[in-house]
């Protein structure tokens, strides 16, 4: 009796870590690959969109993946170093923003709410390239539309600490990157809560 009850204690223990194993394995939504040849070296960016952040269905994962071979000014530039996602139109809620170590965060052009960058300086070595890829992620609110219609997402390199060149990540077909694509009534409520935060703004200056 005692070893049986013992049998079931142990199943119940295994069924209950695979069942949060399970809660925790991602879905992915949509994925896609858009490559771009140049005649300073290729571009490629794979984008996919999973149904949760860690086991956390409130959220939607988008990550990304950069490779290739680009670049523009060999020797003095790094690589594909720049990484520029613009939404479909203003998210409010982006949280859990990452990108590899050194890679600095909304620094130079796209910003939050209308997208997300990714930049790594000449200084802090070189970006995604032959010898290596770089990833990059980013959640948002479970239920946020989104879309492979091209916004203009473009890649970069660094000469002298500064963006230098620049190819827009998009096929023949007009796709791009998935981003996200709020919903009209979302753009709503964001243009109203920044005319009531500028409203607020001149009434304290006054």
């Amino acid at each position: 009796m005692r070893n049986r009850i013992s049998r079931i204690c142990t199943w119940t223990l295994v069924a209950a870590a695979l069942g949060a194993a399970g809660a925790a394995r991602a879905v992915t939504l949509a994925s896609n690959v858009i490559e771009v040849a140049t005649p300073d070296g290729t571009v490629s960016l794979l984008s996919q969109v999973e149904d949760n952040v860690g086991g956390d269905p409130s959220r939607l994962l988008f990550s990304y993946v950069l490779r290739g071979t680009y670049e523009p000014l060999p020797g003095q530039s790094n690589g594909m170093s720049s990484l520029q996602l613009f939404f479909a139109g203003p998210v409010p809620d982006v949280t859990e923003q990452t990108g590899p170590n050194g890679w600095l965060l909304n620094c130079c052009f796209a910003d939050l709410p209308f997208g997300v960058g990714f930049d790594l300086e000449n200084a802090a070595g070189s970006g995604a390239g032959p010898n290596g890829a770089a990833s990059f992620s980013f959640a948002v609110p479970a239920g946020t539309p989104y879309t492979d219609l091209s916004q203009g997402s473009l890649v970069a390199s660094h000469v002298a600490n500064v963006a230098f060149g620049g190819v827009v990540v998009e096929n023949a077909f007009g796709r791009g990157p998935i981003v996200p694509a709020p919903e009209p009534g979302s753009l709503l409520l964001l243009a109203g809560g920044l005319a009531l935060l500028a409203r607020r703004r001149v009434s304290s200056a006054a």
